[in-house]
């Protein structure tokens, strides 16, 4: 009973899955690491870092979407 219900599952679908290997470039795989801050900082150092930290969040959010559009 078992062998038929196997059987039954696997050909319920046509479908066949190919896989394929593709590189992703390694310049989207790195770390991004922003730059520490200043020691002392006033309020316009800490908006330009501020403005730093947003950028590298930039920048890893756009190499996540090539590496889906690769993957893809």
């Amino acid at each position: 009973m078992s062998v038929f219900l196997v059987l039954s599952l696997t050909a319920c679908t046509t479908e066949r899955k190919v896989y394929v290997n593709r590189q992703i470039p390694a310049n989207l795989l790195s770390d991004c690491l922003p730059n520490l801050p200043p020691k002392s900082m006033t309020f316009g150092d800490s908006l330009r870092y501020n403005e730093h930290l947003l950028n590298i969040i930039e920048k890893c959010n756009a190499d996540k979407k090539a590496i889906r559009e690769i993957i893809k």
